[in-house]
């Protein structure tokens, strides 16, 4: 049986950032891409192993005997879990693990989404994978309009629901109560003539208006569902009366010039793959134009780490949003705050600074702390914000 959008276990990353140990949060993120199922050993199998082979190793290293030792019991009774998490016939395509070291707490995550292979064992539980396949995964409309009717699917972490089907078919059966005429009478022929185009005159007047109707029943399941976005294929001049339609609502939609009528839901998706992730790239596009501006500008919008962070702290950013490939290091001071890497603020001793090997993970935590979005912005759409360290924030004032 096939899985609703609307019956996903919740996964709410605010609730696993609470995860605190005083030794460390192990985070394991795993890829079971199907692709690599077949493969004596997958490519996130490799990758996993690697990883925690080198949290033992670091750990080791750089940790006194009581804290690896600990360590490396808690990884040996999390075997279990972890080769779950390994297993190819398991569900999900994107699975995490967050376990404490000491408190001996654990979560698990599964997703019909990709998540980034990562195995990480810090202070914090490492969240960044997790909010990108989230934010990745919003809800966005698809509609198959042609002639006849109107199909809206949605699909939502990877999963794709048919919601509902609008049929664009009038009653035409008083409409055809005219008898056509003897053909032998050019007269009864040309009035007969002028019938017929005054029938689909008629029909394409109704669909026009039906068509419109469907636009306004679409903006309401938009706004009740939450998307932003919605693509619309099928026939092109069907597609294009409803997104003209929807021209002064909310929702941003997009015409694909793709024949997908007759196709079951998950073949619709398959085959605007394509499109469909041309839209999650051209909304972080939009995100990161919109935040440089504010930004720049001197509106509500903020650029780099001392500014994003300052905002931060003080609870005003909107949406967070972080480069793909991290936005470096960082310090906390003894009262908590956070500083990018080399700036001592000011009555801070320097010695007191505590290092941030990963102050991305951070920012997520203070973000989502302070009910932000969070969204990670893969390349090439961050490359605009590589130049102010890979961030920038949208701010509420």
């Amino acid at each position: 049986m096939a899985i609703r959008s609307d019956e996903l276990p919740v996964v709410d990353p605010l609730e696993i950032s609470g995860l605190r140990d005083p030794i460390g949060v192990v985070s394991v993120y795993v890829d079971a891409d199907p692709k690599e199922q077949a493969a004596a050993r997958p490519a996130w199998v490799v990758a996993t192993e690697n990883g925690l082979r080198d949290v033992r190793e670091r750990v080791k290293v750089n940790g006194d005997h009581a804290r690896w030792k600990a360590v490396f019991e808690r990884l040996d009774e999390l075997e279990p879990e972890l080769s779950a998490l390994l297993d190819p016939r398991r569900p999900g395509r994107g699975r995490a693990l967050f376990a404490t070291v000491e408190g001996g707490e654990l979560r698990t995550v599964a997703l019909h989404v990709p998540l980034r292979n990562h195995v990480a064992l810090d202070e914090i539980v490492h969240l960044s994978p997790l909010v990108a396949a989230l934010d990745r995964g919003r809800p966005v409309g698809i509609v198959v309009a042609t002639q006849a009717d109107v199909r809206v699917l949605e699909r939502r972490l990877g999963l794709v629901e048919e919601l509902v089907t609008v049929s664009l078919e009038p009653d035409t059966s008083e409409w055809r109560e005219l008898k056509g005429p003897a053909a032998a009478n050019p007269a009864l022929a040309q009035h007969a003539a002028s019938q017929r185009d005054l029938f689909e005159r008629r029909l394409e007047e109704h669909r026009l208006r039906a068509l419109d109707d469907a636009a306004r029943r679409l903006a309401e399941l938009a706004g009740k569902r939450g998307w932003e976005r919605a693509l619309a294929a099928g026939e092109r001049r069907a597609a294009d009366r409803l997104a003209e339609a929807l021209g002064g609502s909310r929702l941003e939609i997009s015409v694909v010039d793709k024949n997908v009528h007759g196709l079951a839901p998950t073949d619709v998706v398959a085959a605007l793959a394509s499109e469909l992730e041309d839209e999650v790239r051209r909304r972080e596009e939009r995100l990161v134009a919109r935040a440089l501006d504010a930004a720049l500008s001197g509106n509500a919008g903020a650029l780099g780490l001392a500014d994003v962070l300052a905002a931060l702290e003080e609870g005003r950013v909107a949406h967070l949003l972080l480069s793909e490939g991290g936005t470096g290091e960082g310090a906390r001071t003894a009262d908590g705050r956070l500083v990018p890497a080399g700036v001592v603020p000011p009555g801070v001793d320097p010695g007191e600074l505590v290092p941030i090997s990963a102050l991305a993970e951070h920012l997520v935590q203070r973000a989502l702390a302070t009910d932000a979005q969070v969204t990670v912005v893969s390349a090439p759409s961050a490359e605009p914000l590589l130049a102010h360290g890979g961030v920038a924030a949208l701010l509420r004032w």
